[in-house]
């Protein structure tokens, strides 16, 4: 789908596994691949911070040992790097799962709505040919991950019936429902990508996707899910 985009500028929403003191973490870094640097766009970062009132470089250090945006930087060298020059904007994010275990609204904490109206703002502003790009993954079971028994088959398709529920509201484009999904039995498959993906369905309102692929890495000892998804 990527190939197919006419896009030259890529905002890339990725996982903070670490978690971070902000919601949100910008970097000006270039990310450097194999098949060469992915340039981030400081234009479209200067338009962004304004609108936001600055501060999102203030976690930038959590890129350092985060892989969830490298991943889509490579994507997008292999894709494209030879056809067409593009920029990024990469941009790590955690505030769901905080809102999950205090019970709260997503969106309790000001800078979360800030940011996403500011980005909302800066892609319309800009004028430029622009694509949200989630960097995620979904659940992550097992007694790697916490819990008391290995994973076996019939738990692994329990794990995937709630994943693909939970999916249905993300290709719905219903951020609320998204997090309902997950907050109802507090995350309990650890949902990692929970803060990227409410950005990126609060970020393009009204949207609707589609579903390409799901699967498990189905290890007894800790099992990670995942999926692809095409937004139009």
């Amino acid at each position: 789908m990527i190939e197919r985009s006419d896009a030259d500028l890529f905002v890339i929403l990725g996982t903070c596994h670490a978690g971070m003191p902000d919601p949100f973490a910008a970097t000006l870094k270039p990310f450097d691949t194999p098949l060469g640097p992915a340039p981030v766009d400081r234009d479209f970062f200067d338009a962004l911070e304004r609108r936001c009132g600055g501060g999102l470089l203030a976690s930038e250090a959590a890129h350092r040992t985060e892989h969830s945006i490298e991943f889509q930087a490579v994507m997008l060298r292999h894709l494209l790097g030879k056809r067409r020059p593009f920029t990024i904007l990469p941009v790590l994010a955690s505030y769901v799962h905080e809102a999950v275990w205090a019970r709260t609204d997503p969106e309790a904490d000001p800078r979360v709505p800030r940011f996403i109206d500011g980005l909302l703002e800066t892609m319309a502003a800009s004028g430029r040919k622009t694509c949200l790009i989630a960097g995620v993954d979904l659940a992550h079971v097992g007694p790697r991950f916490g819990d008391p028994e290995a994973n076996t088959d019939d738990s692994l398709a329990a794990v995937a019936a709630a994943d693909r529920s939970m999916l249905e509201a993300v290709v719905a484009g219903e951020p609320t429902s998204f997090y309902a999904s997950v907050a109802h039995d507090g995350d309990r498959r650890r949902i990692c990508g929970l803060s990227p993906i409410y950005t990126f369905l609060r970020a393009l309102p009204g949207v609707r996707g589609r579903l390409i692929r799901y699967s498990q890495w189905p290890d007894p000892e800790g099992a990670v899910t995942f999926c692809a998804a095409a937004f139009p």
